[in-house]
């Protein structure tokens, strides 16, 4: 199993402060021999709806565009793999509001996520809380 990123907890602290329960980490999605590893895989009781979370820091890293490129490329695969599987589920990129009101807040990264349909969870990692959802 792959290392955990750095803000894994703090995701999962701020899910269970909006109700949200954690069913699974470290998700292994199997696409043909390769194992995937999503990061998070959590239920919302009221909603009745499950969501995977991949988490990414893409703030305090040398070069925040390289980060990104890895990002969605992780993303990409991962939603591949999913496809694959038949899950329904969908699948965010967890980033800090930092990441968000940065690099994603440029227009490289506002038409990166547009144009791959990433949905983005954003979130303060001082408060820990999720500060929303993207769509």
């Amino acid at each position: 199993m792959p290392a955990k990123d750095r803000y894994h907890d703090t995701v999962k602290r701020a899910l269970r402060k909006n109700g949200w329960q954690i069913t699974r980490e470290q998700v292994r999605v199997t696409f043909e021999d390769k194992n995937l590893w999503i990061d998070i895989q959590a239920e919302h009781p009221d909603q009745e709806r499950i969501v995977l979370i991949e988490v990414k820091e893409l703030e305090k890293v040398s070069s925040p565009v390289e980060a990104l490129a890895c990002a969605i490329g992780k993303y990409l695969v991962y939603r591949m793999g999913l496809r694959n599987t038949n899950s329904d589920s969908p699948l965010y990129l967890a980033i800090t509001s930092a990441a968000y009101d940065g690099v994603i807040n440029t227009s490289l990264g506002q038409q990166a996520v547009a144009e791959f349909g990433i949905l983005l969870l954003v979130f303060d990692p001082v408060q820990e809380v999720v500060q929303r959802w993207i769509p």
